[in-house]
């Protein structure tokens, strides 16, 4: 193993314990993946390990057809290359991508109106958003290359009837991304729940916050602050995901 490799992998084992520890897994049913530098392959989770239990050396390696590139006991989830492999294929500027089906994501997922840009959050959200219409059960190869169109150069998508995706070029933004989108959902949520007219997010708001935030994304920070927080809160409190 490579020391990238290594690096991905605890990367990747750190993104599993956080969402589980923010409530955000689905039993066996979410998945989360990135690629192995420099080999046409990525790491996601074994099938049948709860996202708590995931450490470094548990992850699979798995080729972009879903094939196991080293042994485990382990499979791959049926739907997970469907969407994972199709998607770093398709957009090889991104490392990594998450799907997960939290109550609020789907809950916003299934409303006509899908995310309202409501709260600061949704507008970050809102600069790169996507939609892809449910096909039922992510299973057929058919439906990736609509999932890869749909998603087009967006950072998240909300799968109707379904849940939420995000994807970044490192770990660590996609976890971001995908805390906002969930933060977004969970905002409106509670927002609408109060049955009071609803404040909109003006187009000149986010057409300010649109330059500021891509003023920033020109001059980024050589420290990634935020992953290095998370991966302090683990190492104190779940330090075997490094296993």
């Amino acid at each position: 193993m490579t020391e990238a490799e290594r690096l991905a992998r605890i990367d990747l084992a750190a993104f599993y314990r956080l969402v589980a520890d923010y409530g955000w897994d689905d039993l066996l049913l979410a998945h989360l993946s990135c690629r192995v530098p420099g080999e046409e392959a990525y790491l996601i989770n074994p099938y049948g390990m709860l996202f708590a239990e995931i450490t470094a050396s548990s992850l699979l390696k798995v080729d972009y057809e879903g094939r196991k590139l080293a042994e485990s006991d382990y499979d791959i989830s049926p739907e997970a290359n469907v969407i994972h492999g199709a998607l770093l294929v398709a957009r090889p500027d991104i490392n990594s991508v998450a799907h997960v089906h939290t109550v609020a994501g789907t809950a916003v997922s299934s409303k006509a109106g899908g995310l309202k840009n409501i709260s600061q959050q949704s507008m970050l959200v809102a600069m790169s958003l996507a939609y892809h219409d449910y096909e039922g059960i992510v299973l057929d190869p058919a439906e990736a290359p609509r999932l890869g169109s749909d998603l087009g150069d967006k950072t998240h998508m909300i799968l109707r009837n379904h849940g939420l995706l995000t994807v970044g070029k490192t770990v660590s933004s996609t976890f971001h991304a995908l805390y906002n989108l969930q933060r977004s959902c969970e905002m409106q949520v509670a927002s609408e729940a109060g049955g009071e007219e609803l404040i909109y997010i003006s187009d000149e708001a986010l057409m300010k916050t649109q330059k500021i935030v891509g003023a920033m994304m020109t001059n980024v920070p050589s420290k990634d602050l935020l992953w290095e927080a998370m991966l302090r809160r683990l190492r104190k409190h779940e330090p075997d995901f490094e296993d």
